[in-house]
């Protein structure tokens, strides 16, 4: 919820109310059981726009969330930051306003709009008071439908975007997390950075962004959560009415890209020769979002490195003293995903780290986690689950994920009956099928110099230079 909501709000009720509205929007009872959450009704307009309704009286609020099939892994060979770049100008001039005027528009609802892309998703949000509905939906409509793009706004953001990329290459983590897609995915569309490349965006026109928008911007594409203060009978005519204008593509879209294939071991340093700590990445393919063992994967990992409390943090950090912050992540798209695990240490201890990660991760998948790691791990994810669908801005992106990964209609409610379910038995299949440790892929971000000897017998090892 953006401050300037918050504090229209606070002129009606008083801020603990206002709290106490906002943690009421869903029902969690003190005992385990499903979530008690308004019903979602699932509408298409005539245009093939697929629309969510999920209606809350509690909050005089509004949110919009359209959820558009394209990122940056339907950027071209040599266009990557395009998705990025056509997010980033949808709310640069829109309709009969400039840039200014939008922004200025957006400000006097005290509202919040924005887009941004993602590997998979370009996402325009909007949220506004309900009795502003009607000039927040216009504002809305015009930057999905009505984009200008004008060409000093192009020139403008793409300047941006090249001081941001050559901003990432002043910090060793960043560069890490740029560098570790390719390393394990190669040439795969999900390996191109969304921000783009300084060549890539440097090459990019006005008609490139147009023709992005174009392919892929369309209703039959996109999905469209509402969430808040509104009138099913109301809202959909409103809807029709609003995107009546845009138009379905004229070929369905092709799937993008393919499962990843099983990787081995490989090591690359990218040199930095005056960091005086080395960024450590290790990484391996996942799985995708909608498959069967998510629940599984998601209590394993939380026992893993999801948490300070996890085996990695508590052996590497508390014990050993090799780092002040390590963490392990699946991440999951719709038909692939991939698993990491982030940390860092001082340049000397390099070696040691490595191998107290990997003997870790080894461990855990031989020996299984404790009957005690793993009860606490599933009252940890029942308990803060929750307490992420407190607002209508979570609960519309939640909604819109379920449609968008084609997930089971009722995840949000089954959710902690299905992580109470994860058996022993299931955590050490996944931990024994996910993290083959003598295949992940290594990243380094220290001084090749003085690392690359230490690093000798993980594998074969390359270095290269910071582009």
């Amino acid at each position: 919820m953006s401050l300037g909501l918050l504090n229209r709000l606070s002129g009606r009720v008083c801020g603990a109310g206002v709290l106490l509205i906002v943690m009421g929007l869903v029902s969690v009872s003190p005992a385990a059981g499903p979530l008690r959450l308004p019903p979602v009704e699932r509408v298409q307009l005539k245009n093939g726009l697929v629309v969510l309704i999920q209606a809350s009286h509690r909050l005089p609020l509004v949110d919009f969330r359209l959820v558009v099939r394209a990122g940056s892994v339907d950027d071209p060979q040599g266009k990557e930051g395009l998705a990025n770049l056509t997010a980033d100008l949808l709310t640069q001039g829109a309709g009969t306003r400039d840039a200014q005027q939008f922004a200025e528009a957006v400000a006097f609802l005290g509202g919040e709009l924005s887009a941004s892309a993602s590997r998979e998703q370009v996402v325009v949000s909007c949220e506004v008071l309900r009795k502003d509905f009607v000039a927040g939906l216009e504002l809305f409509r015009d930057c999905v439908v009505k984009p200008t793009f004008a060409p000093e706004e192009f020139r403008r953001k793409q300047g941006e975007t090249l001081g941001a990329i050559e901003s990432q290459k002043d910090d060793p983590s960043a560069v890490a997390d740029l560098e570790l897609p390719p390393l394990l995915m190669g040439s795969h569309p999900l390996a191109h950075p969304v921000i783009g490349l300084t060549k890539s965006v440097s090459g990019l026109t006005c008609d490139d962004v147009v023709s992005f928008y174009r392919a892929h911007v369309t209703p039959d594409q996109a999905i469209l959560a509402v969430v808040g203060d509104v009138d099913r009978d109301a809202v959909i005519p409103a809807l029709e009415a609003a995107f009546s204008d845009w138009k379905p593509a004229k070929q369905a879209a092709a799937a993008t890209y393919a499962a990843l294939e099983d990787s081995s071991r490989k090591v690359l340093v990218v040199n930095r020769p005056d960091l005086t700590q080395s960024q450590i990445r290790f990484a391996g393919p996942g799985v995708s979002r909608n498959h069967p063992d998510y629940y599984a994967i998601t209590v394993a990992n939380t026992i893993l490195g999801a948490g300070f409390t996890s085996r990695l943090m508590n052996e590497i950090r508390v014990v050993r003293g090799l780092t002040y912050g390590i963490s392990s992540r699946f991440s999951m798209y719709r038909n692939a995903g991939t698993f990491t695990v982030n940390t860092f240490t001082r340049n000397e201890s390099l070696r040691e780290c490595i191998d107290a990660v990997t003997a870790v991760i080894r461990q855990l998948v031989d020996e299984g986690p404790t009957d005690q790691e793993l009860e606490k791990a599933k009252r940890y994810l029942t308990g803060q689950f929750p307490l992420r669908l407190q607002s209508p801005d979570d609960l519309a992106e939640r909604i819109a994920d379920i449609e968008f990964y084609g997930l089971d209609r009722d995840f949000l409610a089954n959710y902690c009956d299905r992580i109470d379910a994860v058996t022993m038995a299931d955590v050490r299949r996944v931990l024994r099928e996910r993290c083959q440790v003598d295949k992940f892929r290594i990243l380094v971000v220290s001084q090749s110099s003085q690392v690359m000897k230490s690093l000798e017998g993980l594998g074969p090892v390359e270095s290269k230079e910071l582009e």
